[in-house]
């Protein structure tokens, strides 16, 4: 028969929303007015209470000034916490910190424990007096709340956490928002964020007081790393010719890396931003949000080279951990890249996938000449004028002609055909036969090639409508590479026009942080957040884009876009004649115009699109470009004319009639739906 003087000691663990408070400043003023600080505490407990009742919460405990609560819904314990600052604001004279953190803890006894309960009191800690804290966790349950807004700090590095915390703070009338100093004290103290050393509170009198001590931890000397960049690469040689080799070295270390599932590696766009920089690693590091750091260097000797790599552990202060040379004969270079990956991974505890370490333990070879002429034309690919392209093309048939099966100088004739149309040297009809060809010869010989397979996701999606075969490519192109940018990216999109934005939403956010500098990425981004109707987040974001790039193809529009669905319409207006200004199209600035001064936004876009009408004789215009401004200009019948002729061009944007918020105004038209039913989107 159970004892029933002995307590339960059964437990269990559950997802749950931890929210920390503490009073600012409670220790000094327990020293001098004890009277004082009991009704502090009073006060704080008649504030909170009843507040996290209200919200659905559960009061765990009192510790000294701290109060521990629970709550089954993140939104829930967010907007309390926002209650309980503007109370305290005006009742109880003294700022509260909070933190809240979404994570498992183990419940035992009316108690809990454990890595949900530890972060949200560490971010109670680093946050600012009259401030919340929050963990990625939390700002990803909260983002689709429109009455909420965090702004990101950082990875903060928090104690007694052995991983980098993606730390948000709270954006409200009446929180403060942390300074540069603040943010500077975060990132470059040791720990990565600020802590009271100890709290000690001292009972005296009739009342009992529970004496808590936060206790500082030990550094972590483990070598945990969660985020890399690699640094342009240097040459040691004496050659004035070795760029394309810096370029491919740097290249092939990134793309190595980058297929470590458990690793983010940023792109090569923007690490190359370092290129001759004198900022240092721990600022690199910062700006790129990353904790750690690849420098590498090489030399050459006829058909040898000597490769030096380093990793830096760049937070919270800097310090070498690993260093290695690498002599190999020019054949055996990929080798090397594999050996680094592999070296990098155990240096910094990244667990290994079984496929991983089977890949990287792999000998390859190479034949050199082939690999030079390779890196070459790449050298010239990335400068894309005319002439660069057509050096970049001989050097990739000179790849070909030294060795037939070599899968990557089959890539970069492609890219050239590539480039060719997107600078506008050749038409797509002139080029398309010759680049299909390069691409399947690619994919023929190394169907690990992520350009290659990205390339075919994407025709699949926005070229050939075949929704299983485009969703099955982007899942391969992420089991050989997670970091690959690029197909993050346009996989939010895929998504999206599979019925989901939400869920495509963390893929182009994850873009952004592989490449930060990159504004194609952002731009992506800025569309995904309109598709799934965050328009103030788009919004916020596609202006940033457009502060450092005022004349960007893909951000204006999509900042027309916004506009136009939050119901701005002269700022729509406006964002319309700056994208026809950039065009020189003096003809449609006129209908914009006329059309505004006679009837007023969707006059200006109805006149627009009649515009385009009238001279489709002399000037082609695509029906999709006709459609979504008789759309914006709310006339139904004439935006379902040209969309079903969009249809029929087999327009690229056609996919985005299942997501677009444009459509809204004829969504539930017959015609809509059976071009809906014609492109077989899934139910």
């Amino acid at each position: 028969m159970p004892d029933p003087t002995k307590k339960s000691t059964s437990s269990s663990r559950r997802l749950a929303a931890i929210m920390f408070t503490d009073i600012v400043g409670f220790t000094a003023l327990m020293g001098s007015d004890t009277q004082k600080a009991l009704d502090l505490l009073r006060t704080n407990r008649e504030i909170q209470k009843p507040l996290i009742e209200k919200y659905g919460g559960r009061w765990l405990k009192e510790m000294g000034d701290g109060i521990l609560a629970q709550f089954n819904s993140a939104i829930d314990s967010v907007h309390c916490a926002l209650e309980i600052q503007k109370m305290a604001r005006s009742e109880l004279n003294n700022q509260i910190r909070i933190g809240i953190h979404l994570g498992d803890v183990t419940v035992e006894n009316d108690d809990v424990f454990g890595d949900g309960v530890n972060i949200a009191s560490r971010l109670q800690a680093a946050a600012d007096p009259g401030g919340i804290y929050v963990s990625e966790s939390i700002h990803h349950a909260i983002r689709g709340s429109t009455d909420i807004k965090s702004q990101y700090l950082g990875a903060i590095q928090l104690k007694n956490v052995n991983y980098l915390v993606n730390t948000y703070y709270l954006v409200d009338e009446g929180l403060p928002i942390p300074s540069k100093s603040k943010i500077n004290e975060l990132f470059v103290r040791e720990g990565g964020s600020i802590f009271k050393s100890v709290y000690t509170y001292i009972a005296a009198s009739i009342i009992l007081i529970v004496a808590i001590t936060f206790l500082w931890v030990q550094k972590n000397e483990g070598q945990d790393l969660q985020a890399i960049a690699v640094l342009p690469v240097e040459s040691l040689t004496d050659k004035s010719d070795q760029q394309w080799l810096e370029a491919g070295i740097h290249h092939a270390l990134i793309d190595e890396l980058s297929k470590i599932r458990a690793l983010r590696v940023v792109s090569k766009t923007s690490s190359m931003k370092y290129l001759d920089s004198d900022k240092a690693i721990p600022e690199i590091a910062r700006e790129l949000n990353v904790d750690g750091i690849v420098e590498a260097s090489f030399s050459t000797t006829g058909e040898n080279i000597s490769i030096q790599v380093r990793l830096i552990k760049a937070r919270p202060e800097e310090r070498q951990i690993w260093r290695k040379a690498y002599d190999y004969a020019m054949q055996n270079i990929l080798s090397v890249y594999n050996d680094v990956a592999m070296a990098i991974a155990l240096e910094a505890n990244i667990p290994l996938t079984a496929e991983e370490e089977k890949y990287f333990s792999i000998a390859q070879e190479i034949n050199p000449k082939a690999y030079e002429a390779y890196l070459r034309g790449m050298s010239y690919w990335e400068k894309a004028t005319k002439e660069d392209l057509e050096k970049a093309m001989d050097y990739f048939e000179h790849a070909r002609e030294i060795d037939p099966d070599y899968a990557l100088a089959y890539l970069g004739i492609a890219r050239v055909w590539g480039g060719y149309v997107q600078h506008g040297f050749m038409s797509a009809k002139e080029t398309r036969t010759r680049r299909e060809e390069a691409f399947a010869k690619a994919f023929e010989l190394d169907s690990t090639l992520v350009e290659v397979r990205a390339k075919m996701a994407n025709a699949y999606t926005w070229g050939n409508w075949d929704w299983d075969k485009a969703g099955k490519e982007f899942q391969r192109i992420i089991e050989i590479n997670p970091n690959y940018a690029f197909s993050r990216a346009y996989y939010s999109h895929y998504l999206a026009i599979m019925g989901d934005p939400e869920k495509g939403l963390p893929h182009s956010e994850l873009a952004i942080r592989l490449d930060p500098f990159n504004t194609l990425y952002q731009s992506i981004h800025g569309m995904a957040l309109k598709n799934a109707r965050k328009y103030d987040e788009a919004l916020e974001i596609l202006q940033k884009l457009n502060d450092e790039e005022p004349e960007h193809g893909i951000g204006l529009p999509a900042i027309w876009a916004v506009y136009h669905e939050k119901g701005n319409y002269e700022e729509a207006f406006e964002t319309a004649l700056k994208i026809y200004s950039i065009k020189n199209n003096n003809t449609a600035i006129k209908a914009l115009e006329a059309g505004f001064e006679d009837g007023g936004y969707r006059m200006a876009m109805q006149r627009t699109a009649e515009m385009m009408i009238d001279y489709s004789d002399s000037t082609y215009f695509a029906p999709w470009q006709i459609c979504t401004l008789y759309c914006r200009a709310e006339m139904k019948e004439e935006a379902l004319d040209w969309l079903e002729r969009a249809y029929e061009e087999h327009d690229n944007n056609m996919p985005y009639i299942n997501v677009d918020p444009i459509f809204d105004i004829i969504k539930d038209e017959e015609r809509f739906n059976i071009l809906k039913q014609k492109m077989k989107f899934p139910k």
